[in-house]
């Protein structure tokens, strides 16, 4: 009877294909493993994801070889990934790869080692059973460590993983695999095993030695001397550190059999030191009241949703804990989602300092290795706690009982820049549904879909109104910069004679308005903390000539290049492109060039004029892309060795350092004008958020908001620190608008190089949408409002659905996949169509 497997491949296509499972690989084809299978030309690494009865596909062509003795991808993982995949239209090859830190990686780079239990007996009854797999053991064993490869080329073994599979299962080697780059594999370290030493033989080899060999006696001294408990080893690299031996003098000794050693796999984890814990602390009434609810939910069972709304300083890390705490306590494991790499660092910390080896950590900025390594400890079970930004929703834990989303609000939640587009927050209220685990979605300004999602009985809300110890929010206060612009103007002109006067629109205005500088002043000399926010980084936005009007623009991107002082060059933020500024104009020949805005390394330059003696740090993309880099600075502003901490929006969220008493942002209208429906919204969030790190101890917090636009209906309700205003008043726009969360958005991006083609398709999908019936508010298809970058043309069409008529939004993702199949034949092959459900940005 044959036998079927369907294997998921990395490929941009929408489909799962079949395959024939040969007799020998029938116990080992299991659903949620690896394997080599021939597609084209050339061999393919995929996920099984089915084992149908039967098929009606012909010319099947059978598995080459299954990678992993085991599923490395659970039932309930693969369950998740299949709904991504049909929520945000993505192929469920492209949401797989996104969740397995080592990717489809093939099985080229699998190392093997031999274990105690391969001795030569164990050889000779494999030799009389199973040939094939004796002559590779033998092979391994006289190796003692060998990569697959290897073996296969030794034994000329077809299937070799299947073979070496069964040497795994029988106990007689150990099985590890090395991610795609060459460096990268299970790190491992040699160990002297104390409890194994023979003090007799040591004190005989002591006595043989000549007094000249001082270095080898005091290594054996050491031995002597050492702590033998049952398990107890040491570093063969940290011995020979401490007693000056050489390792060739170390070796000797091995040879001679005086000292036993093994090889034992070390995690590799990023230094992010602990916290010193704070021993019963007492939570106040309103902490206690939503973790009581927390853990009802996670007592009954069956999961739920909670958004806890607590303003910024109530103690929501604290009940996160605790929760966890409750969790753990139950035989379940817990995910703990982080908006920003920047707050991992001090999250790590916190809860590092309650549950120590238990938690393991994920971001970006880790190497391969050690996100490989965190990957295997939640998949052994051996770290029940996993933290980081929106990647950590995929961890391989088993038993799940809680999923917190810090900061849920978040756009930086989104993936926005490759395939599968999905949002890790709703992606964790699925996954929380799927495995029966509570989530919890934190935040002193929820998005207004969450919020909503609230009232409306989809989550159950939990306030938390009050700052720990009653501590008071901090004073806001809006600075007219127009005002202070014409009145710093007019002391100038009274100052000049009126031949040297300038006109106003020549006047040159600083980014530090005279009250906010006055307050920096004061934070200086009472030696307490300043947090600076300029949500633009580099020097200038744009440069401009004065005489024609002409800017530099990115040869690739329809943006303007930012100057960025350090290296005095231009530098495009969308496709990395930089060059150098023109002396003279190339339009008129002019050389009145004008550096026009302000970013972050402007207002530092501004700072160290302004405050010879202050110690400013700079926190922005710029200045962070070392690794270790965000956490080194945010250490260095806590113990108090820097006065002003200037940056984008890292330093506006979740960060908690009780002597910061004033925060100053430089322009509030930076996002608040782009033409994005949720300008406001992002605004409001920023601007609470940011307010929120001052004032979070006894010492009163004081916040400055710089704008242009001081009768703006988000700065008003920012003043007010009233989150329930703002949600309604914006809450009356989006259903007058009929946008989120009233609808459903589809963002339908065409990109190429030739813009008419773009267009074309654009227009075509456009109309294939309306012919198959959509149900939708179209508009466009029209440029974006970032018309190029890199290179390609981009034209939106965006697809409004109202959740009245389509709930779930089935009906408008079953139309777009037809149009889609409508239109693939005969599409330009050089324009993407880009599908982005619940985009985070219109632009």
């Amino acid at each position: 009877m044959k036998r079927y497997a369907d294997v998921s491949l990395p490929v941009n296509l929408d489909r799962e294909f079949t395959y024939l499972i040969p007799p020998g690989l029938e116990s080992a084809a299991l659903v949620g493993t690896r394997a080599v299978v021939p597609f084209g030309r050339k061999y393919a690494t995929g996920l099984i994801t089915g084992l149908p009865a039967a098929t009606n596909v012909t010319g099947l062509k059978p598995i080459h070889d299954i990678i992993d003795p085991s599923p490395i991808v659970s039932d309930e993982l693969l369950r998740l990934c299949r709904w991504i995949a049909g929520y945000y239209l993505s192929p469920l090859g492209s949401v797989l790869k996104a969740a397995m830190p080592q990717g489809f990686s093939p099985s080229s780079r699998r190392v093997v080692r031999a274990l105690d239990a391969l001795t030569p007996d164990a050889l000779e009854e494999l030799k009389k059973r199973a040939p094939k797999q004796a002559e590779a053991a033998a092979y391994i064993l006289s190796k003692r460590e060998a990569s697959a490869a290897d073996v296969a080329r030794k034994t000329g073994a077809r299937q070799i993983h299947a073979l070496l599979n069964d040497l795994v299962h029988a106990g007689l080697i150990a099985s590890e695999e090395q991610i795609p780059r060459p460096s990268v594999k299970p790190k491992v370290v040699e160990m002297v095993r104390r409890d194994l030493l023979n003090p007799d033989l040591l004190r005989r080899a002591l006595d043989a030695l000549s007094p000249r060999k001082k270095k080898v006696r005091g290594l054996i001294e050491h031995l002597l001397a050492a702590d033998t408990a049952p398990g107890a080893s040491t570093a063969v690299a940290d011995l020979l550190r401490h007693t000056g031996a050489t390792l060739t003098q170390f070796r000797g000794l091995v040879g001679s059999g005086v000292i036993v050693t093994e090889r034992v796999e070390v995690s590799r984890e990023q230094d992010f030191g602990t916290e010193l814990q704070t021993l019963g602390i007492r939570l106040n009434d309103s902490q206690s009241a939503v973790l009581a609810a927390i853990r009802g939910a996670m007592e009954r069972g069956g999961g739920g949703t909670y958004l806890v709304h607590g303003v910024t300083g109530s103690g929501k890390t604290q009940v996160y804990i605790e929760a966890m705490r409750f969790c753990l306590s139950l035989g379940k494991s817990a995910i703990v989602l982080v908006p920003e790499i920047s707050l991992t660092p001090q999250m790590v910390r916190r809860f590092k300092s309650h549950f120590g080896a238990d938690v393991a950590v994920v971001h970006s900025r880790m190497s391969p290795g050690e996100r490989h390594d965190a990957w295997r400890r939640a998949y052994r079970g051996e770290a029940r706690i996993v933290i980081g930004p929106r990647s950590a929703v995929f961890a391989p834990l088993t038993h799940l009982g809680l999923i917190v989303v810090d900061e849920e609000h978040e756009a930086s939640y989104k993936q926005f820049d490759s395939s599968p587009r999905y949002n890790a927050r709703d992606v964790a209220v699925v996954r929380g549904g799927h495995a029966g685990a509570v989530v919890v979605l934190g935040s002193a300004t929820p998005s207004v879909e969450s919020y909503s999602n609230a009232e409306g009985g989809k989550y159950t809300l939990l306030r938390m109104p009050k700052r720990i110890d009653d501590v008071p929010m901090p004073s806001i206060a809006l600075v007219d910069m127009t005002a202070e612009r014409k009145r710093l103007y007019a002391a100038a002109k009274e100052a000049l004679p009126p031949d040297q006067r300038s006109p106003l629109k020549n006047f040159v205005q600083p980014s530090v308005s005279g009250i906010l500088r006055s307050k920096i002043q004061e934070r200086i000399e009472r030696k307490e903390g300043t947090i600076l926010l300029q949500n633009r980084r580099g020097f200038a936005p744009f440069v401009e000539c004065a005489e024609c009007g002409y800017a530099e623009m990115c040869d690739n991107c329809n943006v303007t290049l930012t100057y960025h002082l350090a290296k005095k060059h231009l530098r495009c933020h969308y496709c990395g492109l930089i060059r150098t500024p023109h002396i003279l104009c190339p339009t008129c020949g002019g050389t009145d060039i004008r550096l026009r805005g302000i970013g972050t390394q402007k207002v530092e330059e501004e700072l160290g004029t302004m405050f010879p003696g202050a110690r400013i740090q700079r926190m922005d993309m710029d200045s962070t892309t070392r690794k270790g880099a965000h956490d080194r600075i945010l250490r260095s502003f806590a113990r108090g060795e820097t006065d002003i901490l200037l940056g984008t929006q890292m330093v506006a969220k979740g960060l908690d350092f009780p002597r910061v008493s004033l925060v100053g942002v430089i322009s509030a209208d930076t996002q608040m004008l782009l033409p994005d429906f949720r300008a406001s919204e992002r605004t409001f969030q920023l601007l609470t958020q940011v307010a929120g790190r001052a004032g979070r101890s006894s010492i009163l917090g004081e916040v400055l908001i710089q704008t242009h636009q001081p009768g703006h209906y988000t700065l008003v309700h920012v003043l007010d620190h009233d989150f329930m205003a703002f949600y309604e008043e914006e809450l009356r726009a989006r259903r007058e608008l009929a946008y989120p969360p009233f609808s459903r958005l589809v963002l339908v991006e065409a990109r190429g190089p030739n813009e008419e083609h773009v267009r074309d398709e654009a227009e075509r999908f456009a109309r294939a949408l309306r012919e198959e019936g959509i149900r939708a508010t179209l508009l466009g298809p029209a440029p974006a409002v970032i018309s190029k970058i890199d290179k390609k043309y981009r034209w939106h069409l965006i697809l409004k659905c109202l959740k009245e008529e389509d709930p779930s939004g089935n009906a408008v993702r079953e139309v777009i996949h037809r149009a889609m199949d409508k239109t693939a034949p005969r599409r330009k092959a050089e324009v993407q169509l880009i599908v982005d459900v619940d985009p985070a940005g219109l632009m």
